[in-house]
């Protein structure tokens, strides 16, 4: 009981679990549904365009807040956090649209219908639903101390912050990540990627060395960061490290006669480009440890599942004895009953689809049930589990593993060529669906538990939006095929897309998988749990490139100092609370002018230096620019307590 008690914080949220609101009205179903049907086209395209996505959180929250002053709302916080929520399923679920269905077009396939891309999305995702809500209580109550939950927390910030001095502090950092965002994206004035390779010092240590060090310096990624504090960023940064400094100049000196296709080009790996060798072989080492991290999440959250299944039957049995009527109004969930149900419902549906467009015999059938069964509760709890740690989620890496592994089984079972592929993009498309929403939609019940909202108003009209959303995601998907097209001059990268139709078509017309790599990526993932290190947040860094992790490295030393400013503890923690709210303006402004970005690149204005971004003044700019980004966040966050 004591070490339970570890793992909560005091718990006082804005909306007292002792009174009832009113959270869901028209207002906010309309407001909601609508900012999620925007948010899917809009950063849906981004994601075809350029393989990165943002979260509708934070321009959602800004906006809600925004109406709820324009209409004179009265009960503006509650409405508000609702119309975020049910607004996240917009981009909660694009990814499985986006990072699989294109592949579909990339291979030449277009007999399938809009309805069948369609099914396993939105099956997908209402099983994404259901997976978040049966670990909710786990995650966002009984762990609360331990899992930071980075992008709950920045979301919980910025709902929190619509008045007092916390609001003129938001909205002053919000307003200088949204600029700094903005200009980075939109105008060039400095490099987003600041690598080592810009230089000539750098390019002779990646020609003769093969030793390459990168940063972006995205304003929203150094709040994340933030959020993520110095422990478990240092670890996904080793992760990274151990890729880059580590695993990339052994493959070189090994392997160097190895012979590998780059672009289309043979040649030696010698002579291959170093983000070459990243994405065709370390990389995969960090799938494996992914893959074994899950595997390690499960067995060690066994007495988790047992309780689950344990809540489940009683559920199933008592007749409501164990109602929602017993609990407060923050710990109400959909009764475990619609979960059990529901969750075997959506699996036996695409079970029966599967077999009815893809199946050859009754025995793929069953076996491709049994794969995205196993692999949607194993992934699942790993995808979560990256999100309460670091607010990123490795979707696209889990989704490559579960293809890999789906390929070799039911190729043995048969399946091959077109048919095949097919079958494998289904499967995957599913599963990619499930791991996304069930990790976002995580952190917006991390955010309902933080606000004092009701988790099980949530968590219904998160199913009403997931339909919905799912169902546009893929007419952007349909939409942008017939406008651009993801092959030839001029079409969308889909970068994702691209490298699922690399995997699986190889590998269902007899090719094979990197196993080794694999595995010692698994056996990494067991020492690093033997030695006591969260294999998990490690497997992240080293999968992902390093200047996406590195920022986070820097967010969380700016934390560490900021949490040790002063001989005071209560002075240190209010500092570093005030951190947070600097910390979540970043995070807010940051994805509000990544999405103006957007919708530039839409409307087809391009204001880019291109030719000054990738000189290396612009890269001296771009450092320059992140150090006063940084002395700001660390000034906020102690000149704000100053004035108390």
């Amino acid at each position: 009981m004591s070490d339970e008690n570890k793992t909560r914080r005091p718990y006082a949220p804005r909306m007292s679990p002792h009174q009832t609101y009113e959270e869901i009205n028209s207002y906010v179903v309309f407001w909601g549904l609508f900012f999620s049907v925007l948010f899917a086209l809009a950063v849906g395209y981004l994601c075809l365009k350029i393989g990165q996505t943002v979260d509708a959180f934070a321009p959602v929250s800004v906006l809600a807040m925004g109406m709820a002053v324009l209409f004179h709302r009265r009960n503006a916080f509650p409405e508000t956090v609702h119309i975020q929520a049910i607004a996240s399923a917009g981009t909660n679920i694009i990814g499985g649209a986006m990072f699989i269905l294109p592949a579909l077009y990339i291979l030449n396939i277009e007999d399938v219908s809009f309805l069948e891309m369609a099914i396993p999305i939105v099956l997908g995702g209402v099983l994404g639903v259901f997976l978040a809500t049966v670990f909710r209580r786990y995650f966002c109550e009984e762990m609360d101390g331990v899992y930071p939950f980075p992008s709950g927390s920045a979301a919980a910030e910025v709902l929190e912050s619509d008045e007092g001095s916390k609001a003129h502090i938001m909205l002053v950092s919000g307003a200088v990540a949204l600029v700094y965002d903005f200009v980075l994206n939109s105008l060039g004035w400095w490099q987003e990627l600041l690598t080592t390779t810009t230089f000539h010092w750098g390019q002779v240590l990646a020609d003769k060395y093969k030793l390459v060090f990168s940063l972006d310096n995205d304003a929203a990624l150094l709040g994340i960061g933030y959020f993520t504090g110095l422990r478990y960023a240092a670890i996904i940064a080793a992760g990274s490290f151990f890729s880059w400094l580590v695993c990339i100049p052994v493959a070189y000196y090994l392997g160097g006669d190895h012979t590998m296709v780059v672009g289309g080009e043979t040649m030696l790996l010698a002579n291959a480009p170093v983000d070459a060798v990243f994405s065709q072989y370390v990389r995969h080492i960090g799938i494996g440890m992914l893959a074994m991290s899950g595997i390690i999440g499960l067995l060690s959250m066994s007495g988790v599942v047992v309780r689950v299944v344990k809540r489940a039957v009683a559920d199933l049995f008592s007749k409501g004895a164990s109602s929602s009527g017993m609990l407060l109004r923050t710990q109400q969930d959909l009764p475990m009953t619609q979960i059990v149900f529901g969750s075997l419902l959506m699996t036996i549906l695409f079970a029966v689809f599967f077999h009815v467009m893809c199946a050859e015999s009754l025995t793929q059938t069953v076996i491709a049930f049994v794969l995205v069964m196993l692999f949607a509760l194993m992934l699942s709890v790993v995808g979560i589990s990256s999100i309460a740690f670091t607010g990123n989620e490795p979707v696209s890496g889990m989704t490559i593993f579960m293809i890999i592994v789906s390929a070799v089984v039911m190729g043995g079972a048969g399946m091959a060529g077109k048919t095949g592929i097919i079958a494998i993009l289904m499967m995957a498309s599913f599963l990619c669906a499930t791991l996304a929403v069930s990790g976002n939609f995580m952190s917006e019940l991390k955010v309902a538990y933080i606000t004092g909202a009701t988790p099980k108003k949530m968590q219904q009209w998160q199913l009403v939006s997931i339909v919905l959303a799912g169902v546009v995601s893929v007419g952007v998907v349909f939409l942008m095929h017939h406008a651009y097209g993801f092959t030839g001059e001029g079409a969308l990268a889909a970068p994702q897309a691209n490298a699922m139709a690399a995997i699986v078509k190889p590998m269902m017309d007899g090719g094979d998988a990197p196993w080794p790599l694999y595995m010692a990526g698994a056996f990494f993932a067991v020492l690093l749990w033997m030695m006591k290190i969260p294999p998990l947040a490690f497997a992240l860094g080293s999968y992902l490139p390093m200047g996406i992790n590195t920022p986070v490295l820097v967010g969380g030393l700016i934390s560490y100092f900021v949490s040790h400013s002063s001989d005071d503890a209560k002075v240190n923690a209010k500092r570093l609370s005030e951190g947070n709210t600097v910390a979540s303006g970043f995070v807010a402004g940051g994805a509000i002018g990544s999405l103006i970005s957007a919708v530039l690149h839409i409307a087809g204005i391009d204001w880019f230096a291109k030719a000054w971004a990738a000189s290396p003044a612009a890269t001296f700019a771009g450092i320059v620019a992140y150090f006063v980004l940084c002395i700001f966040l660390y000034a906020m966050a102690k000149h704000a307590v100053k004035q108390d």
